[in-house]
C-alpha cells in the first residue's frame, strides 16, 4: 500500500505541481519537496521540508507548527525556495526545543513576496527565520551560519525564540545576509537576540572558546519599505513613543541587544539601509543600530574580531534608540547608532546623501558612535573609527547622557552646516529645526550664528537653545547626575538624586549638594519594602537616602553651577565648587574629591567575623537564623567595601558570628600621602 501512494504521489508532483502529501497511516502531515517547482500549501500541511531544489512556494493560511525539536519549515541542501504569501499564514517553532519557525541551513535561500501576511515564530534557541543555535559556545572552525534571506513584499511579522534574532541567527551563530527590499516588516528579538541580525552572542561573564565580538550580524541591507526592528517585543512599535525618556524606558526590554545588528556581544559587520522607512530600538546596553553589548572583561572580549559599520544613506528615513535598562544603569549606555556598552569602538558610521536620521540614546553614550564606558581592553574611553555625515542629511541627533556625535572620532567629516557638536539635548527641552530657509540665527556653542540650510531639510543637531521657563523667562539647563556606586546626591533643599537621574537648574546659579552613602536595605527608590530573591542579596543600587536615618550623609559642602558659557569648566578645591559648561551639564561625584571608599577586614583572617557600619550595613537586632529572610535584614559582611562621603564620620560595629565585639567611630578622609589612592584599608584589631 505504501508504494502505491508513493507513485501516485510522484504523478502529482509532476503534473499539477500541487503537493498534498498523506503518510503511510493515512493522516495528513508532513510535506517534502525534493523537485523544482511550483507549489501550494495551505493549513492541511503541518510541516515543510523543501530538500535541494528550487522552488516556488505559496503559503496560503498556512498554519505549521514544530511538534519536537525539527523546524516547522526547512529549507536545505542548498535549496532556494520563494515563498509567495496569500492570505494570513502562522509558522510556529517549538518553545521547549531548538528550532525555528523557518529554519534556513547555510548555503540555502529563501526569498519572501506576495501581498498576504506572515506571523512566524522561533522555538528554543532560534529565530523566526533563520537558523537556531545551541546553549553551547562553538569553536571558530565549526560555527554554522544561516542561510540568505530576502523579503520583496508581504507583511511579515517576526518572533524570535528564546536567544534568537527575529530574523537571521540563532543562539551562539553568525549571521550572514539578510535583502529587505520591500513589504511591512515587525522583526523581534528575544532575551539577548537582536530584531534583525543575530541571537546572543557571548556574554561578558562567559569563559569558553568564543569571546566577545567574535559572533557577528553579517550583512543586512535594507533597500525600501517598513521596518520596525526591536531587541525584544514592543507593543504597537509603530506609534511608539521616543518623545520623553520616561516613555522611553518604561517600554524598554533590557535585552543587551541591537534592534538591527549585533545580539549580547556581537558584532555588526555591515548593516546598509539604503532606503524604506526604519524604526530600530536597542535596549539594556545594545545599540538602536550596531551591536550589541560587549563585556567588561578584557579576558572575554576579542578587540580584533569586534566591529562596526554602519552605512545610512539614499532617501532612507531611519530612527534609532537605544534605551535606558530599568534594572539597572550599568546595563545602560548603547549608542542610537554604533557600538553597544562594553566595547573598544564605535565603529564606522557614514550617513550621507538625503538621508533623514533621527538618532536617540539614553545615558553614557553619544546618539551616534561609541558609548562612553572605558573600554574593556586598555580601560581607555572608546571613539568611533570614522563618522560622515553628508551635505543634504536631515539630523536630529539626541543624547541624554553625552555628546549628540562622537565629535571625538578619529575620523571626524561632518558638514559645516552641522554646527555645536559639543551640545547636548535633554528631554523635555525645547528643540528649533531648521526648514525650508535660506538663512537663520541659531544660538550655538561658538555664540549666535548664521545657518545657511539646503531647500527642503531639517537639520537639528542635539539642543540648539537652552529651555526658558514660560513664566519667568529664566533659561535652564538639565543637570545630569553620575554618583559612585550605592551612592547619592543631597541637594541644599533637601532633594536626592542617584545616577542617571537629572535635575532642572537655572543657568549661572550656585547649588548646594553633598555626597550621601545610601542604606543597602530592602527599600527600593520609592521607600517601599522589596523582596530580594536570593541572587539579590546586598545589591546596592536597591538602597537609598533620606533625612530621616535611612543612610548616611557627609558633612562636605560643594557647590555647582552651570556656566552659559559652552566651554567653561573648572573645579575650585578651596571652595569644592564645579563650574560646567552649557554644552555639557554632568555633575560627576565618581571622583575621589567626593568620597572614598573603605575596604574593612580582620586582622586575624577569621571569616566567622563580620562588619557593620550604622544606617549603612548594619544589625538590626533581629536575631539572625541564616535564612534568606536574614539577608533582607542588612546582615553585616565578612568582607565590606563601601563607599563613603568625604567628611563624614562613621560608626563601624565589628561581630564575631554576628554578636558585637566592638565599634568604631572613622572620620573618612583623602589618604594624606596617597592622594590619588582610590581606597582605604581599614583592618579590625581582631
Amino acid at each position: 500500500m505504501t508504494k502505491l501512494i508513493s507513485i501516485v504521489l510522484a504523478i502529482i508532483i509532476a503534473t499539477s505541481f500541487s503537493v498534498f502529501v498523506v503518510n503511510a497511516e493515512g493522516n495528513s502531515n508532513e510535506v517534502t519537496i525534493n523537485e523544482a517547482g511550483n507549489y501550494d500549501i495551505d493549513n492541511t500541511c503541518t510541516r515543510l521540508i523543501v530538500d535541494g531544489v528550487k522552488a516556488k512556494v505559496t503559503l496560503n493560511d498556512a498554519n505549521m507548527t514544530s511538534a519536537d525539536s525539527v523546524s516547522a519549515v526547512v529549507v536545505k541542501n542548498k535549496a532556494n525556495v520563494t515563498f509567495v504569501l496569500v492570505g494570513t499564514s502562522n509558522i510556529s517553532g517549538n518553545a521547549e526545543n531548538p528550532s525555528c519557525g523557518i529554519e534556513v541551513e547555510y548555503e540555502s535561500s529563501v526569498t519572501f513576496e506576495g501581498k498576504g501576511t506572515l506571523n512566524v515564530t522561533g522555538g528554543k534557541y532560534g529565530a523566526a527565520i533563520g537558523s537556531y543555535g545551541t546553549a553551547t559556545n562553538i569553536p571558530e572552525n565549526e560555527r554554522v551560519n544561516v542561510g540568505e534571506i530576502t523579503i520583496n513584499s508581504g507583511t511579515i511579522n517576526a518572533f524570535a525564540g528564546a536567544r534568537g534574532a527575529g530574523i537571521g541567527a540563532g543562539y551562539h551563530v553568525n549571521g550572514n545576509k539578510i535583502t529587505i527590499n520591500g513589504g511591512t516588516v515587525h522583526a523581534y528579538g528575544k532575551e539577548c537576540g537582536a530584531g534583525i541580525g543575530c541571537g546572543y552572542g557571548t556574554s561578558g561573564g562567559a569563559i569558553g572558546v568564543a569571546a566577545v565580538g567574535e559572533y557577528e550580524s553579517g550583512s543586512i541591507i535594507i533597500n525600501g519599505g517598513e521596518v520596525y526592528a526591536s531587541a525584544n517585543y514592543v507593543d504597537n512599535i509603530e506609534n511608539f513613543d521616543y518623545s520623553n525618556l520616561e516613555s522611553l524606558n518604561t517600554q524598554d526590554p533590557c535585552s543587551f541587544a541591537a534592534g538591527i545588528g549585533g545580539g549580547y556581544g556581537a558584532s555588526a559587520t555591515d548593516i546598509q539601509i539604503n532606503g524604506g522607512k526604519v524604526l530600530a530600538l536597542g535596549s539594556g546596553g545594545g545599540a538602536g543600530i550596531g551591536a550589541g553589548r560587549g563585556t567588561s572583561k578584557a579576558k572575554n572580549y576579542n578587540a580584533d574580531a569586534y566591529k562596526v559599520n554602519v552605512k545610512i544613506g539614499g532617501n532612507a528615513e531611519v530612527t534609532a534608540i537605544s534605551a535606558n535598562s530599568r534594572s539597572s544603569e550599568i546595563n545602560s549606555g548603547g549608542a542610537a547608532i554604533g557600538s553597544g556598552r562594553g566595547t573598544h569602538t564605535g565603529g564606522n558610521i557614514e550617513i550621507t546623501d538625503n538621508a533623514k536620521v533621527t538618532a536617540i540614546s539614553a545615558t553614557q553614550a553619544p546618539a551616534i558612535g561609541a558609548s562612553k564606558q572605558k573600554s574593556p581592553v586598555d580601560s581607555a574611553i572608546p571613539v568611533a573609527e570614522s563618522i560622515v555625515i553628508g551635505d543634504n542629511v536631515q539630523l536630529y541627533a539626541v543624547s541624554a547622557g553625552s555628546y549628540a556625535v562622537d565629535k571625538d572620532a578619529k575620523n571626524f567629516s561632518v558638514s559645516p552646516q552641522f554646527f555645536g557638536s559639543s551640545d547636548r539635548f535633554y528631554f523635555g527641552e525645547e528643540a528649533k529645526a531648521v526648514s525650508d530657509v535660506q538663512e537663520v540665527k541659531v544660538e550655538s556653542p561658538n555664540g549666535e550664528m548664521k545657518y545657511t540650510a539646503p531647500a527642503g531639510t531639517v537639520s537639528v543637531w542635539s539642543r540648539i537653545k537652552a529651555a526658558t521657563d514660560p513664566d519667568t523667562g529664566v533659561k535652564k539647563a538639565s543637570l545630569g547626575i553620575v554618583t559612585p556606586l550605592a551612592m547619592a546626591v543631597r541637594f541644599e533643599d533637601g532633594s536626592v538624586y542617584y545616577s542617571g537621574d537629572t535635575v532642572e537648574i537655572e543657568i549661572g546659579k550656585e547649588y548646594k549638594f553633598q555626597m550621601c552613602c545610601v542604606d543597602w536595605s530592602t527599600r527600593d527608590l520609592k521607600g517601599e519594602k522589596k523582596i530580594h530573591k536570593p541572587y539579590e542579596v546586598f545589591t546596592p543600587e536597591h538602597g537609598i537616602y533620606s533625612d530621616d536615618g535611612v543612610g548616611l550623609k557627609g558633612s562636605v559642602v560643594y557647590r555647582v553651577k552651570v556656566s552659559s558659557d559652552y566651554k567653561e569648566r573648572s573645579y575650585n578645591e578651596e571652595t569644592k565648587s564645579f563650574v560646567l559648561p552649557r554644552g555639557d551639564a554632568v555633575l560627576r561625584t565618581d571622583v575621589n574629591k567626593c568620597f572614598m571608599a573603605y575596604r574593612f577586614s580582620f586582622k586575624s583572617g577569621d571569616y566567622n567575623k563580620q562588619t557593620g557600619i550604622d544606617k549603612v550595613v548594619y544589625d538590626t537586632g533581629k536575631e539572625h537564623t541564616n535564612t534568606i529572610e536574614d539577608f533582607q535584614y542588612n546582615k553585616p559582611l565578612e568582607y565590606l567595601s563601601v563607599n563613603l562621603p568625604l567628611g563624614s564620620t562613621i560608626k563601624a560595629i565589628a561581630y564575631n558570628n554576628y554578636e558585637k565585639i566592638g565599634e568604631a567611630d572613622i572620620f573618612v578622609k583623602i589618604d594624606e600621602e596617597n592622594p590619588d589612592r582610590c581606597y582605604t584599608d581599614y583592618k579590625w584589631n581582631y
